[in-house]
């Protein structure tokens, strides 16, 4: 049978209706054929900003052996999906400035790892990647950094993310006529800088030359949202709730939301990077029916009081839940070889706050799920070994679990392939 692509088909039925990952309707050569793909296709990086209580979060025992724990339990029933590391981070700079490092081991904002890989798998999908977050997150919580160091903007409000992944008929028109606008506008902009080039001190002329790799990188964004604006967008049936639940108090609500977008995102085919950062103000969550002891960033500062440690795992118990929920909709889709999507999905939870309490970023809490790795352990990793590992290893083997040409990420330059391939 001739295989066909899978959004050309579409269209030429007359509908635009997310369909299952069809063997014969299998990507085009254009974006790469099923024969050439490696073992991952999806990286999904979901970071809470106020992170956890370590000892509750870590399991005690080391090994295939150990005992979930309290934290984690919710998540269990993917013990043999996962793997939990312990004594990972990358020997950075410490408080809610140094979370930025989580994805680009840089607090300064270099590129960060889903950027890297959305740069070699962003071609296949309409959305090179998406960062997705609740609300509006406190200034230093940032996620996804550019090869210039630029934070990428996040999406807070659940149908702003709706209306991004299925937007209608009058917004892709509305889409036509912004891009030919912008694309007018940037080719003025270029001449009159082109001009100025030639009168401009060498310095000036170095920051132009910045200045035109970044204009470079906007004009394929553009030139990529025009070929894929003749493609369908797929249609699904979401309720929405009558408001955006993006307030303090409804961070909660709003993080179950954005899940089930994201799932959607990824089982449509809309994207295959990622990022979604949980943010955490002072607001005091009710859960189990009753108010929490504190509020939510109070509580990650807990000194050390077993009340405020015991509501603090409750929050994070919370997160795992919704973790946990987001897993079992990729285990249950599958792709057109009939693989559940987390078989070739690396999903990556933890946070880029090691102890909230002190504000130290070492040993930060990580979990990866899926990708048919070798998983069921807890990999615990000495600060003091002789060849100490970091962060950084996990991100390398990652990368070349797409087909990635790396060996270094950051400060990083081992891998850890020997226990997880």
């Amino acid at each position: 049978m001739q295989r066909q692509d899978r959004r050309r088909f579409l269209q030429g039925m007359g509908a635009s209706i997310a369909l299952p990952m069809l063997e014969s309707l299998s990507p085009s050569p254009a974006f790469g054929t099923r024969a050439e793909e490696p073992p991952l296709q999806r990286l999904v990086c979901i970071g809470t900003y106020l992170g956890f209580h370590q000892k509750h979060f870590f399991p005690e025992q080391v090994g295939a052996d150990y005992q979930t724990s309290e934290v984690l339990e919710p998540a269990a029933s993917f013990r043999r999906e996962m793997t939990v590391f312990s004594g990972l981070d990358h020997r950075g700079r410490n408080g809610h400035h140094g979370w930025k490092a989580w994805l680009s081991g840089s607090a300064a904002g270099s590129i960060s790892f889903d950027q890297l890989v959305a740069e070699h798998v962003g071609h296949q999908t309409r959305l090179d990647s998406l960062q997705v977050t609740c609300g509006n997150p406190p200034g230093e919580a940032r996620m996804s950094f550019t090869k210039e160091g630029v934070a990428l903007p996040m999406i807070g409000r659940p149908s702003v993310l709706y209306q991004t992944l299925f937007r209608s008929g009058a917004d892709g028109a509305r889409m036509e006529y912004l891009l030919a606008s912008n694309r007018s506008v940037l080719d003025g902009v270029v001449s009159e800088a082109r001009a100025l080039e030639r009168s401009v001190t060498s310095s000036d002329r170095e920051k132009l030359g910045e200045y035109f790799s970044s204009v470079r990188d906007v004009e394929k964004r553009l030139r990529k949202q025009q070929l894929w604006l003749d493609r369908p967008v797929a249609k699904v049936e979401y309720p929405l709730p009558e408001f955006d639940p993006v307030s303090p108090n409804l961070a909660l609500e709003c993080e179950s939301i954005m899940y089930d977008l994201m799932a959607l995102a990824v089982t449509t085919d809309s994207t295959r990077v990622l990022t979604f950062l949980i943010p955490g103000w002072s607001q005091v969550f009710n859960i189990g029916g009753r108010n929490l002891s504190a509020g939510y960033h109070g509580l990650s500062h807990h000194g050390n009081d077993p009340v405020r440690i015991a509501d603090y795992n409750l929050v994070g118990i919370e997160h795992v839940k919704r973790f946990t929920g987001f897993l079992e909709k990729l285990r249950a889709a599958t792709d057109a070889d009939g693989r559940p999507l987390l078989d070739t999905s690396a999903v990556v939870f933890g946070s880029g706050m090691g102890d909230a309490n002190t504000h130290d970023n070492s040993n930060l809490p990580t979990v990866l799920a899926g990708g048919r790795f070798r998983h069921g352990w807890h990999r615990n990793y000495e600060r003091d070994a002789p060849a100490p590992r970091l962060l950084g290893d996990l991100f390398i083997t990652l990368m070349q679990g797409f087909g990635m040409e790396v060996d270094s990420f950051a400060n990083a330059r081992s891998g850890l392939s020997e226990h997880l391939a």
